[in-house]
């Protein structure tokens, strides 16, 4: 019943809109340029490089797209050089699938390592056709902290009418998004269904109203005649945080390519991006009995058919 959303980044490719009185000529790369996307997170078990190109040329746009030649390189050779002075060669690999659409997606290659990294990491990227080098840069950032709730103590939410739950994360500073996961069981004849739903805040420190979670809720869970009734199984707190360069790529990202300025990148001979982002969740957090039974009863949510007990 869960799903899962893979974001990729595809090769950018605009084309200047026609002028009022004459059609401007969009100056044309001569030769494909490298497109690089790679976002380092210390709690994954894989690291990944994404690397493409642009491209033009004298056959149509759509066509070129559905080209692999017109977006991969050969030979490429990519490896992450370490504080250590270590050295680590990324294999290339089509075991992440591209979504269908204007680019091909038979297969999507990119380049991988499951070498644990932290602390400074140089990526280097040689391009043997072309006699190039793209070079970029980041610090895998380490675990954060956080402050609220205290996990010393009871790992219970306690909700209350005119005071929220308050979540705050310490040594977060960029990028940041607080995942509130509420997880619970949906039971029908056919049997038992884990289900969640993700509320998704911007910031390192969230309050958190009972009303305003119940309106979330009611809106996002659907009312089915086919549940039995549902019982509330938990929270999972998670604050998603990134570098610098994340936070700058972000917020310019949406500006795409302009034909006279270069589109953003951080890397050196290249498009694109290359940083850091870190991962910490807190678990298996339950509310109060004040808010369970508000879940059963609240005009908001008593249609969903939740009861007010934790267990069987």
């Amino acid at each position: 019943m869960n799903r899962i959303v893979v974001h990729t980044l595809i090769p950018f490719l605009l084309f200047l809109a026609a002028g009022c009185e004459t059609d401007p000529e969009a100056p044309l790369a001569r030769t494909p340029y490298p497109v690089v996307y790679c976002i380092l997170d210390i709690n994954d078990t894989a690291h990944y490089v994404r690397l493409t190109k642009t491209f033009s040329g004298p056959i149509d746009s759509d066509s070129m797209a559905q080209n692999p030649d017109s977006l991969y390189y050969e030979n490429a050779k990519v490896t992450m050089e370490l504080m250590d002075g270590a050295t680590i060669d990324l294999e290339p690999t089509r075991e992440v699938q591209r979504d269908s659409g204007t680019f091909f997606y038979d297969y999507s290659i990119m380049y991988k390592t499951k070498a644990r990294l932290c602390g400074p990491v140089r990526l280097v990227i040689y391009l043997p056709d072309d006699g190039s080098e793209v070079i970029g840069k980041t610090t895998v950032l380490p675990p954060r902290a956080f402050s609220v709730p205290d996990t010393t103590h009871s790992k219970v939410l306690g909700f209350y009418e005119t005071e929220p739950v308050r979540i705050v994360w310490n040594g977060i500073e960029n990028a940041c998004h607080t995942t509130i996961r509420f997880n619970y069981l949906e039971i029908t004849e056919a049997g038992i269904d884990s289900c969640n739903v993700d509320w998704v805040r911007t910031g390192s420190d969230i309050a958190l109203m009972p009303d305003d979670l119940l309106t979330y809720l009611s809106r996002w869970i659907t009312e089915d005649p086919a549940v039995r009734y549902r019982k509330i199984s938990g929270f999972d707190l998670i604050a998603t945080t990134g570098d610098n360069d994340l936070a700058d790529y972000l917020l310019k990202k949406d500006w795409g390519i302009d034909i006279i300025e270069k589109p953003y990148s951080n890397l050196v001979n290249a498009y694109g991006l290359i940083a850091s982002r870190v991962t910490t969740a807190l678990t298996d957090y339950m509310p109060n009995q004040k808010f369970i039974d508000s879940l059963a009863n609240s005009p908001l949510t008593r249609h969903l058919k939740f009861v007010t007990w934790l267990e069987e």
